[in-house]
């Protein structure tokens, strides 16, 4: 992952990615302003088409996430709100 000159756009490297890897996540959920952090396993690397000709493609990346107590469930994140990401 790059996050360029001043850390404001983070550049991350999909090919770098294994599916089926741990990783340790920081997102930034915009309406709420604030930044969460989670370790999950890598399920999938899903591109969306662009709904129209001026928009870009989004790229989501779905992970597994154990809590402490309960059930696993999948954690959607798209590309453009992590903030950052390292093997776990």
């Amino acid at each position: 992952m790059d996050a360029g000159a001043d850390r404001s756009e983070p550049r991350i490297d999909l090919a770098s990615l294994q599916v089926g890897a741990q990783y340790r996540v920081d997102w930034r959920h915009e309406q709420l302003r604030r930044t969460f952090r989670f370790k999950g396993t890598l399920l999938a690397i899903e591109e969306t088409a662009p709904t129209d000709e001026t928009a870009e493609p989004q790229t989501s990346l779905a992970f597994e996430v154990k809590p402490r107590f309960g059930a696993a469930t999948v954690q959607p994140v798209e590309l453009s709100t992590i903030r950052a990401i390292e093997p776990a």
